[in-house]
């Protein structure tokens, strides 16, 4: 028989740090013109193109992969709250307290 085991504060703590590594992925994604702007100023036409797609294509992954993180976010908090909730629930209806 095997046991589910898990704690509700680290499922929190999971889901705030995953947000903050959402903030810094749209920070960047935000800045993807700054960068293609340097790639321009090198002066070589081929180069920034190359540059420009290839940003574009990324910030767009970025993009999903953003909305990805912020559900998966939202789902361990939610996840760790219900734990909280239920184990308390169980413990009241047994006469304890929580």
């Amino acid at each position: 028989m095997s046991y589910l085991e898990v704690d509700p504060q680290l499922l929190a703590q999971t889901g705030t740090r995953l947000r903050d590594a959402v903030t810094v992925a749209s920070d960047v994604s935000k800045r993807k013109g700054e960068l293609a702007a340097l790639a321009a100023g090198a002066g070589h036409e081929p180069l920034a193109d190359t540059v420009a797609e290839f940003m574009s294509r990324w910030a767009h992954g970025l993009g999903c992969l953003v909305e990805d993180a912020t559900t998966l976010a939202s789902m361990l908090t939610d996840a760790g709250r219900v734990y909280v909730d239920v184990e308390t629930e169980i413990a009241q209806a047994a006469g304890g307290t929580r």
